[in-house]
């Protein structure tokens, strides 16, 4: 009998079982054609087959990150292209570092990611004119960790072509009490800034194959590639990088979901169909983040009593295009992080359930941080996927009670919830607002706390998962978020073989361990893409 290679391990968790078993993964031609305990391999072990013993570490499907935004921020790794001001702790200690990357690239714009209001120890809210006092000759653009807000100098404005006269139906331009334009943009209204980032296909390429290599190196085979929020289309950049056998990550794609034109999106679907790469639905942005009050929700915020906010988009517009997708056989996905806006998107999708009846793809809600607790058993019962992101929970373990309040605050991340209600769950990054590094996540999901351990016990320790659990939403949760179960997600015979290889034994690690725990090895479709090699030789 012919194998590839044959990968085995002590601890072989497939994502169908509950508990890993001993034995080893047989491979030929990119398929798994069945994981055996180690009396079964013999016929297997011939002299063209690959073995290798991987001892105690774990073996598992290759991680799945459901939702991330690589179109806009595939190039927030490449040095040449953006500064991180993550940890600064005064606006000037921003500027200078935005002034630095600006010496060392002469032509870029001087784009800055990862700020965070709250590390400055003034909490200063940047704006065009404070910016302007320090660099005014070059566009300035910083944006917050959390994707949603920029803040700009004068001359970003004017090359994006931002006036105080742009229609603004979502009040995502902020203006002062005369009028003038601030240079603080949230939401849909940054999409003009960000078409001043785009660059060449070549430099593109490159910062592209730099980011697989991050991604693989992560122990990561797929992504979801949502949204590509106005930047010039990245599926022509995929496709080339295929072309030239260099895309080692599969990437499932979702354009926007609004006023989708149905022949560019019958022409998606022909042209992006392959293994590696494929069109896989549409997907809209309903409302926005607590953070700021955008966050659309069915009672005002506790601490700020005068808003619900609300939808960032015209709801009424977004349920009619909801419901035209499904009329074709289209899957969508739609962020939405409060209860008023996950409501919303479930009663939309049993609506289109009763016009067309089920259709062969899975929808998908995105987020889900404050769910009513009425709402949660309508994912199963409607076959809608939660796709929600563990990490998001630790970044309001102390806040979230000042914006929800004591009742609501309860009923964040429902993990378990969802679970025990029939849900599937999938998962990902939402990268960049987190490292894709999914040990972020599931430390975040087994232990509800932040890297330092707090709170002791976990925050709402009874949404706690297990490690099982989300290995198996990091897998074949993921793949049923993006529709591709059949394909992958388990390590099943006839599936691809997208395999990782972590250093350890993720069972038996302490909760603290599992922040260190990294893949030695990545396989995607039978090829090994990542693999540190003085671990383990191949034999």
């Amino acid at each position: 009998m012919k194998a590839r290679y044959v990968l085995k391990s002590r601890c072989i968790f497939d994502s169908v079982s509950e508990v890993p078993m001993a034995g080893g993964i047989v491979i030929q031609d990119g398929k798994i054609v069945g994981t055996f305990p180690e009396e079964e391999l013999l016929p297997y072990l011939t002299e063209s087959a690959k073995v290798i013993d991987y001892g105690h570490r774990t073996i598992l499907p290759g991680f799945i990150d459901s939702h991330v935004h690589m179109g806009n921020f595939m190039e927030m790794t490449d040095p040449e292209f953006c500064v991180d001001v993550a940890g600064s702790k005064t606006f000037l200690e921003v500027i200078e570092k935005i002034k630095a990357f600006g010496e060392k690239n002469k032509d870029a714009v001087l784009y800055a990611i990862n700020f965070n209001l709250f590390d400055l120890e003034d909490q200063f809210v940047p704006d065009a004119k404070a910016i302007d006092q320090y660099i005014s000759d070059r566009p300035v653009m910083i944006m917050t960790w959390d994707c949603h807000t920029w803040y700009v100098n004068s001359k970003a404005l004017e090359e994006a072509g931002i006036t105080k006269d742009l229609p603004d139906p979502t009040n995502s331009i902020e203006k002062d009490a005369s009028g003038e334009l601030t240079g603080v943009l949230n939401d849909t209204a940054v999409y003009p800034l960000q078409m001043l980032l785009v660059r060449p296909l070549e430099a593109r390429k490159k910062s592209l194959a730099r980011f697989l290599s991050q991604i693989n190196a992560a122990g990561i085979t797929t992504v979801g590639d949502v949204f590509p929020c106005g930047v010039t289309e990245p599926y022509p950049l995929y496709q080339s990088m295929e072309q030239e056998g260099q895309l080692t990550t599969r990437i499932c794609f979702y354009p926007p979901l609004l006023d989708f034109n149905k022949a560019q999106v019958e022409a998606l679907r022909e042209q992006y169909c392959s293994d590696m790469l494929r069109f896989s639905g549409l997907k809209a942005i309903l409302d926005g983040v607590l953070t700021v009050h955008t966050a659309w929700m069915l009672e005002p915020y506790s601490n700020k009593k005068d808003t619900c906010g609300g939808p960032v988009i015209d709801a009424q517009k977004l349920e009619s295009d909801i419901t035209r997708a499904c009329g074709m056989g289209i899957n969508c996905r739609v962020h939405a992080i409060g209860d008023a806006a996950i409501r919303f998107t479930l009663d939309c999708y049993e609506k289109a359930l009763r016009k067309y009846g089920p259709i062969s793809r899975r929808h998908t809600v995105e987020h889900i941080e404050y769910c009513a607790p009425a709402d949660v058993p309508r994912f199963g019962q409607l076959g809608v996927v939660a796709d929600m992101h563990p990490c998001h929970l630790t970044f309001y373990i102390d806040d979230a009670l000042d914006y929800l309040g004591q009742e609501r605050e309860a009923h964040t991340w429902l993990f378990r919830d969802v679970l025990n209600s029939g849900g599937i769950i999938g998962t990902g990054s939402d990268y960049p607002v987190v490292h894709f590094n999914p040990m972020l996540g599931i430390y975040a999901a087994v232990t509800r706390a932040n890297d330092n351990g707090h709170p002791a016990g976990g925050w709402h320790p009874e949404q706690k998962l297990s490690i099982a659990e989300i290995l198996k939403i990091y897998t074949i949760g993921s793949a049923m978020a993006l529709n591709i179960d059949a394909d992958t997600g388990t390590l099943e015979t006839g599936k691809s073989a997208d395999i990782t290889v972590l250093d350890r034994n993720i069972f038996t690690a302490s909760d603290k361990e599992i922040l260190d725990i990294k893949p030695v090895m990545t396989m995607t479709a039978g090829n090994i893409v990542y693999q540190q090699e003085s671990l383990v030789p191949l034999t």
